[in-house]
């Protein structure tokens, strides 16, 4: 294993300075023209984003950017809050509305009562520090942005440039863990970010070889080896008269199953990521060619993986076993690839057993040009997050 999600030294109380170089913020024809990359992939993905506004769904606001430092560039975005804005966007969002939606799953009325009072505290606490007004990098707009190279060297450049020129915003980095970036968290508390825990993440790591299967994996494979009618196809044989399809699975599964507060992909969005290759595609066809399932990938590099993008035939039966094929697909093709996969969160007793590396995640939030108070209420957030939200999800097994 190559990480431990142990909390990293001093990481809401370490007082860091940034360096004088900072870096340049681009907008809209300047941002999509600094955008390097083929006509395909993220950065065909953000050149659309940046350069004509595109927003890959309803709930997903803010102004994006471009942020270039040297040789190193990626996605920004600015936020103010917006009452139905999903979590890759929403701090509160995170973690206030979507807890709130969940309290339902809370095991005793005890539990459920802790968990609402806390976040009346915590919801009061987010708002002295106005945590709807930040500024995001690494911002793809997606529940889980992976690491690209030369972050982590650009980090202070990066944060010193938005603070100039968002005084009144929090800068904040998302999805970062010490098995998807090793020594990125530390690094961000030594230049004064304060790391809010965010959620438990799964990582699968194929980067030294193939995966060795655990039990339950083995008995899966077993179980569904069987010809039931269903084919596996990639990308190339996804098109874009299955945008529809593709939405309706995304929207069954996320939307009306899970939460409306997850992103609200549709099918233009699902039509552009086919054509131009935003977002690699696999699915699972019936008799008829018929999609059932289909999952897709994001990656900024052949290291890292995440699969942002996930739907089923809600109403087949259970019997059909379709997340675990769809599980089964992407455990594949990460291990024939061998690359490191962030699985996001969510159902982590299925992918503990199935072999996952299971880490916390924090939000870097970086908020020393801010009022003290906005510090101050910064600072108590992140302490209680660390020392009540974080053992509860750990003991909880999310």
């Amino acid at each position: 294993m190559r990480g431990t999600g142990s909390t990293p030294m001093a990481a809401s109380t370490s007082h860091g300075s940034l360096p004088d170089r900072a870096a340049r913020i681009l907008w809209a024809g300047e941002a999509a023209a600094a955008i390097g990359g083929g006509d395909s992939g993220p950065p065909s993905y953000w050149r659309r984003v940046a350069g004509e506004a595109f927003r890959p769904a309803m709930n997903l606001g803010g102004q994006p950017g471009w942020i270039v430092d040297g040789t190193f560039g990626c996605p920004i975005t600015v936020h103010d809050r917006r009452s139905n804005d999903s979590y890759p966007v929403s701090l509160l969002t995170q973690y206030l509305d979507y807890p709130r939606e969940e309290l339902g799953l809370l095991p005793g009325a005890t539990a459920r009562m802790a968990a609402r009072v806390g976040l009346v505290g915590l919801d009061l606490i987010l708002r002295i520090a106005r945590a709807d007004r930040t500024v995001q990098w690494n911002s793809w707009m997606f529940s889980t942005n992976p690491v690209p190279v030369g972050l982590a060297e650009s980090a202070e450049a990066v944060t010193r440039a938005l603070v100039q020129g968002f005084p009144d915003h929090a800068v904040v980095l998302r999805n970062v863990d010490e098995v998807g970036a090793p020594g990125l968290a530390a690094r961000l508390a030594r230049s004064g970010h304060r790391l809010l825990t965010a959620r438990i993440v799964h990582h699968f790591d194929a980067r030294d070889g193939e995966f060795r299967p655990t039990s339950t994996l083995r008995r899966d494979q077993k179980e569904l080896a069987r010809d039931d009618g269903y084919r596996w196809v990639g990308p190339w044989d996804i098109e874009a008269a299955d945008a529809g399809r593709i939405a309706e699975l995304y929207r069954r599964l996320y939307l009306e199953k899970h939460s409306r507060l997850n992103p609200q992909y549709d099918e233009p969005f699902v039509r552009a990521a086919i054509r131009d290759h935003w977002l690699e595609f696999h699915g699972l066809r019936d008799r008829k060619g018929r999609l059932a399932g289909v999952f897709a990938f994001f990656s900024l590099d052949d290291r890292v993986t995440t699969v942002p993008f996930i739907g089923y035939d809600t109403s087949l039966p259970a019997e059909s076993g379709m997340y675990r094929r769809l599980f089964l697909g992407i455990h594949r093709e990460v291990g024939r690839r061998r690359q490191l996969l962030n699985y996001s969160s969510g159902a982590g007793e299925f992918k503990r057993r199935r072999g996952s590396i299971p880490t916390v995640e924090y939000n870097a939030v970086y908020d020393r040009h801010l009022p003290p108070g906005r510090q101050m209420a910064f600072r108590t957030a992140g302490l209680l997050l660390r020392r009540l939200v974080r053992p509860w999800m750990e003991r909880s097994g999310l």
